[in-house]
């Protein structure tokens, strides 16, 4: 079951492979999140769930964090 210690710890290991990412393939933060975000719909349309993930991403549009209010 995820907890918020669980999801800060997942969160937190996300954060990490992402600068890897960047540095690895020397991209920028906008460039790996459109490459990204593509596979994430890929994703959730090849499993059934796009729709679902079209309201998450409709949401964040609606209501973006704060500019220094962390994600996670």
């Amino acid at each position: 079951m995820l907890n918020d210690e669980k999801l800060i710890e997942i969160s937190r290991g996300v954060d990490n492979y992402l600068y890897k990412l960047m540095e690895d393939y020397e991209v920028t933060p906008l460039s790996l999140a459109a490459v990204l975000l593509a596979r994430a719909m890929v994703l959730n349309k090849e499993v059934g769930s796009a729709e679902d993930f079209t309201k998450l991403l409709v949401s964040v549009v609606q209501n973006p964090p704060e500019r220094n209010e962390k994600v996670h």
